[in-house]
Order: structure tokens, then sequence, then C-alpha cells
């Protein structure tokens, strides 16, 4: 089953490279020795899944491989001679011993281009298969996660069909010129390309695999649990931060079918946002079976994800902001019809209008949303009045803490309980002296 986000989504959470950040997520994962298998990992990132048996193969997979590491035996540059090698257009050397010595005589002192790409391609290519065999013995071990397993036999399938004889692979000496020839007329016949393509497939995906366990390590990261929980939800987190902010606040997180709505609210630079995106970033990790920013995680399957956080006006189409974010609120609506169990995020819902009319929008459409219990809703607002409204229904109201120590706000960027009415935006307007900077401009006009 496919998983639903947008790009919007994509932008909100910065998961892909973007003039919007320095930083998205992607980054995080994209070290792999090949190019091959960093583009393996943006294909799995493009693809989320809403398949938990799919899911728990791919995280068991990662969490094998960050406990048991294979390192690729190639890089770039070898990869590129095996396959610059395997796609040459001219003919491949004749495999009888008069004409392969012949051959071998004539490139001694002057070697030809054509030769080198021979000697040097096969070089490399018996290197990598040296590292399959050992690969396909790693792969094949009892304890091996189905999705690394059903790899182990792949490879073993092709390295049988290949028919080079393990001695040719694993002798530490030159390759002779007739092994040369021989090893050259039978590489580059079209079923053996066709079959060493696939290989290259494979490596390219444990590349992936491999390179996304070790971020568990590198970036602190954890394996999802995933749980069965059909029809209700259930997401918890320990220990949640955001994997772009140093040295950041951890918070826990849990949402049940008893607070699947959470009106947040919290002063400006409180980190409502960053608590956003935290989730949002976890929930889409969580669906592409990838590690996620926090000590652990336990969560129901979702069908979809929905953010609201960067939202811009529509210039182009003649789109006010106000405009934009009710369409996007019509989007969210027929996803939750055809979807139906969806992790939403909307940040300062309806900002983009009179304080009256956000009021009452974000009254109407939080009511709605009660009712909606399959799905997980998170709000944040600076309507802090409509708490009092909201205490009566099915809405669990947080905040993002600040305190004020002599005088001065202080952020602990903590997720707590209840909500907070005390606006410190006038701190910051006395702070920067503009009572006075205003009677000061009064005067110059004069």
């Amino acid at each position: 089953m496919d998983f639903e986000i947008d790009e919007q989504s994509y932008q909100d959470l910065n998961i892909f490279p973007g003039s919007y950040t320095e930083f998205c997520i992607y980054h995080l994962f994209n070290h792999c020795q090949t190019t091959y298998g960093n583009q393996k990992i943006q294909e799995m990132m493009r693809k989320p899944i809403a398949d938990i048996s799919k899911l728990r193969e791919r995280a068991t997979a990662i969490h094998f491989l960050s406990k048991n590491k294979t390192n690729l035996a190639t890089n770039d540059a070898e990869l590129e001679l095996i396959l610059h090698y395997l796609n040459y257009g001219k003919s491949h050397l004749k495999d009888n011993l008069i004409d392969a010595f012949l051959v071998y005589v004539q490139n001694k002192f002057n070697e030809t281009q054509d030769y080198y790409v021979v000697k040097m391609g096969i070089k490399h290519l018996l290197k990598l298969l040296r590292y399959c065999y050992d690969l396909k013995d790693f792969l094949n071990q009892e304890d091996t996660p189905n999705v690394l397993k059903r790899i182990g036999i792949e490879i073993t399938d092709i390295l049988e069909k290949l028919t080079i004889s393990k001695t040719t692979v694993f002798t530490d000496q030159p390759v002779h010129f007739l092994t040369l020839s021989k090893l050259d007329s039978k590489l580059r016949q079209r079923e053996r390309r066709l079959l060493l393509n696939r290989l290259l497939d494979h490596l390219y995906e444990i590349d992936a695999l491999q390179t996304i366990a070790n971020s568990c390590s590198e970036n602190k990261l954890s394996i999802v649990n995933y749980t069965n929980d059909v029809d209700g939800v259930n997401v918890n987190i320990q220990g949640l931060f955001h994997p772009a902010i140093s040295s950041a606040v951890r918070n826990d997180v849990e949402i049940n079918k008893d607070n699947h709505l959470i009106f947040l609210t919290g002063s400006n630079m409180a980190g409502k946002s960053s608590l956003l995106k935290s989730l949002g970033i976890a929930i889409y990790l969580a669906h592409i079976g990838f590690p996620v920013p926090a000590i652990s995680m336990r969560t129901t399957v979702f069908n979809g994800l929905v953010s609201t956080i960067n939202l811009a006006d529509n210039v182009r189409n003649g789109l006010s902001h106000y405009l934009s974010e009710v369409q996007r609120l019509r989007y969210l609506l027929n996803l939750l019809i055809k979807k139906k169990k969806i992790f939403v995020l909307l940040d300062e819902l309806f900002k983009g209008t009179n304080a009256k009319d956000a009021s009452e929008a974000t009254a109407l459409v939080v009511d709605g949303f009660t009712k909606i219990v399959n799905s997980v809703f998170l709000i944040s607002s600076h309507i802090t009045e409509l708490a009092d409204i909201f205490n009566n229904k099915q809405v669990s109201l947080m905040h993002m803490e600040h305190l004020i120590e002599d005088g001065k706000p202080v952020f602990t960027y903590r997720f707590k309980k209840g909500i907070t009415k005390d606006g410190i935006g006038m701190y910051f307007i006395n702070n920067e002296n503009i009572p006075a900077l205003l009677g000061d401009a009064q005067k110059a006009s004069l």
C-alpha cells in the first residue's frame, strides 16, 4: 500500500534539498560509497509505504546491518571502469592461445586503449566478485533478515550462472593473458552482462541499506517498532528531537484514541514549529522503514502525512494566503475521505485572515476533527481563548513551555500538558526600545 505525502509536506519537513534551507533529511543518509547507492536511498525516500510487513522487513534489515556491518569493496571510480568495460563497443578478445598471445605481445610495450579497458575492467570486476562470494556467505547466515537473505540467494544464483571458477576469482597473481582473453569473450556476452548488471543492482541496495544502518550511531537514530492497530492510532516516542538542531531538547510524545487531536499553544520562539517538524520527520521516516530521531518509537502504520507549516501565497494564481490555507484544508479533507488514517500537522492555522475569522474557522475545524477518531491531528495556534471551548471536547491541550526569570523569558523547549496564555510579545517590543524610538521618530517628523 502507498503512503500519501505531497510536495508541500516534503518541503515543510525539509526532506530533500531545496533553496529554502541548507539542511535536509536526505543529507543524513546520502553517504554511500557509490552514487548509485545514493540513488537507491532517494528512490526509497520517494516511495513511503503503508504496509506493515514491508516496513518491518526493511527496519529489521537495517537493524541487522547496524550490528553486523559489511563494507562494499568498491567505489565510484572502480565501478565506472567496470561499467565502461561491460558496455565497451569494441569486439572481445579471441580466446584461443595463438591470438591471445599475439595480442598480449602487441600490447606488452605499447598498450592500446582497447586492451587497457579490458585489462582494468576485468581486474576490478574480479575484485568485486571476490567480495560477492564473501557477501553471499554473510547474507546467508541463519539469523539474517528476509530482505537480506533474498539478496544473498540472488547473488549466489548469479555467481553460479556466471560460471567463472573460484580459482580465477581468488588468485593473487596477475591475470594470465589467455585467461584474460577467455574471460573477456565470456563476460561481454549479452546474457552475462545482464547477470552482472543485476548483481551490481543488488550491491547498490546493500550499499544503501548499510549506509542507512550506519546513520543510527552517527546521528543517534533508532529503529521503529510497528504496532498492529488496524482501526485505532497509537504513537509513542521517547526522546524525540529535531536532527538539524545541535544539542536539541528531547521530548516524549504519546498519542492514542483519547488524545488524537492536540491543540498546541506557546509563545513565539518556544519551539512549536520545531516540535511539529520533528514529529512529521519521525512519522515520515517510520513509513520508509528508516531509523528516526528519537531514543525509541512505537507507532501505528498510517496511510498518509499532511503538513501545513510553511504555506506560501500563490501570487501567480492570484491566491491570498488565507485562500491557500482553505484550499489546503480541502485537499486534506478529501484525503481523509479517501485514505482514512492520516497524520496531520497544522501550524498556525488560518493566520492569513483577521482574528475573528481565524478564531471561528479554527473552532469549526477543530470540532470537526475531534470526530475523525482514526487519524491524528496536531494544531498549533496563538488563539489561546479557544482553550475554554475545547476543554469540554475531546481535545488534548498542550503547550511549549517558557519561563520568566529575572524579568526575561527563558525557553525550555519542553512539550507540556495544559495551555499557556502568557504572552511575551511586549517584552521584545520594550527590549528593542520600540516605544522610545517611536517617540524619536515623531519628533523627527516635526
